[in-house]
């Protein structure tokens, strides 16, 4: 018995329709032979070695089962057989989300507790872990923006930056959002999405 590789199959497969016109050639032709033959049912016998020859009726196989071979050699071979397995392509989510984190000085303030910075760390990682996919990246500012993580798929990286995030690493003060969503529109179009979602967290 043999047995068929599981890697076996065909690329454009689409193309076996084609053995629905085939079969109807194929058909047209066995009938007008059969028409000839029932020719020998009305002929008188005494007649009919004469008016038709034994051997072009047995001949007139032949164009029928011809036909027949080539074109289902043609239809497997424009179908594409292949024992080469591509990878098939996984649905991908580009929902992009940028989140922008004000990194300000007021971010330090203790009127939220434990403070406003903490609670915005919170709250990024619940967003990050309700997210079941969709690529993101965070960007903080203070005077001046600046990408922390660009857009990946591994939401723990972005988790894992948040822990160092605190105003006072930031090389300049003030609160300057507008720089900051300028650099989340900048990373959308650098990894070319032509839509995404921004998150602005900030205290002011």
């Amino acid at each position: 018995m043999m047995t068929i590789p599981a890697e076996f199959h065909f690329l454009r497969p689409d193309w076996f329709f084609g053995l629905i016109p085939l079969l109807i050639a194929v058909s047209l032709l066995r009938w007008r032979r059969l028409q000839r033959s029932n020719w020998s049912s009305v002929i008188d016998q005494q007649l009919l070695p004469y008016l038709l020859d034994d051997r072009s009726t047995r001949s007139a196989r032949w164009p029928s089962l011809l036909l027949l071979l080539g074109g289902l050699l043609a239809i497997t071979a424009l179908a594409g057989p292949t024992w080469q397995q591509l990878p098939t392509p996984v649905f991908r989510n580009d929902a992009a989300l940028v989140i922008v984190l004000d990194l300000s000085r007021s971010m330090n303030a203790t009127d939220i507790k434990p403070s406003r910075i903490e609670r915005a760390r919170f709250k990024i990682i619940d967003i990050l872990k309700q997210r079941q996919e969709g690529q993101a990246a965070l960007v903080a500012y203070s005077g001046d923006a600046f990408v922390i993580t660009p857009l990946t798929d591994d939401s723990d990286t972005i988790i894992n930056q948040l822990n160092v995030l605190k105003p006072s690493i930031m090389p300049s003060r003030g609160s300057n959002a507008s720089r900051g969503l300028m650099r989340a529109v900048q990373l959308f179009k650098q990894a070319g999405l032509q839509k995404g979602s921004i998150l602005l967290i900030s205290d002011g």
